[in-house]
């Protein structure tokens, strides 16, 4: 629950910060900043184990967590803070499914008709009940926040034999520490982007460093040590309810019949999904 709230109020903050920074440099920042913490004040309290970082899995799970956050950061710059939100809860929907494909997990009925509902909701808010054009802004930067979903289910469930074996702490250190370097080779994809550091723009940084990554990181993999991926998704109705909330009162978000009614579809999907686990 706590995980759900802190990664809550990251959307609406990296919607702030969007405007004043390029998205693959905004995202750097925000992770190579939580690695000097993690080295400079949590290396000592289990944050840092140098045979994890010298493994393959970590840095699978760090490659695809990297490459989620430059899919939502550039997709965050097209679409409202809101639309991001609910499309990421999906990710809750994404796990059940892979997990199932992988012949970990059988879905049943309560739990199939949970990811049902959840889909329709999230093509809803998408296409907010009329035809959309793939050339339309709004449309792309959706897509790519679907993308960021699909990375974080993989990295829910990856990333539990890894707790498992080494730890939270480690796993959390590690994962954020690997994103940083992957995150710092995307900022080629920052062309010709105008760059505006003001002491907003440091608050943004820090916050999502602090707060969004480093605290919100840490208690998602305390709770993986003890339940499965798919139960431990519960962060994900949790983590929408809040962004939603601070991006309707912050931005004006719309919320029309369309959005309402793909909002409801999504958090009662993943509501089914994680209570038939």
């Amino acid at each position: 629950m706590f995980s759900g709230i802190l990664f809550g109020t990251s959307v609406p903050v990296i919607k702030l910060g969007l405007g004043l920074l390029p998205p693959s440099l905004f995202a750097a920042l925000r992770f190579s900043l939580s690695s000097v913490l993690v080295l400079l004040l949590l290396r000592r309290k289990g944050w840092v184990d140098w045979s994890l970082l010298r493994s393959r899995p970590i840095w699978v799970v760090g490659f695809v967590n990297a490459f989620g956050y430059v899919l939502q950061f550039q997709g965050q710059k097209f679409t409202t803070s809101s639309d991001a939100a609910l499309i990421i809860s999906t990710a809750a929907l994404m796990i059940p499914v892979l997990s199932w494909a992988r012949g970990n997990e059988k879905i049943a009925a309560k739990k199939g008709l949970g990811v049902l509902s959840g889909f329709f909701g999230a093509s809803l808010v998408v296409t907010q009940g009329r035809a959309v054009s793939l050339g339309e802004a709004q449309f792309l930067g959706d897509v790519l926040i679907f993308g960021t979903a699909v990375t974080i289910a993989l990295v829910f469930i990856y990333s539990k034999d890894l707790v498992i074996q080494k730890g939270g702490r480690a796993v959390t250190g590690g994962m954020i520490l690997v994103t940083s370097l992957l995150l710092v080779l995307a900022i080629p994809l920052d062309q010709s982007a105008s760059i505006n550091f003001s002491w907003e723009v440091v608050f943004y940084v820090v916050f999502l460093s602090v707060v969004a990554t480093i605290g919100a990181y840490h208690f998602l993999m305390k709770g993986l040590e003890t339940v499965s991926p798919t139960v431990s998704s519960i962060v994900l109705p949790i983590e929408v309810i809040v962004a939603v909330a601070l991006s309707v009162i912050i931005f004006g978000d719309p919320f029309n019949l369309y959005s309402g009614t793909g909002a409801v579809l999504i958090l009662a999907g993943v509501l089914l999904v994680s209570s038939s686990s």
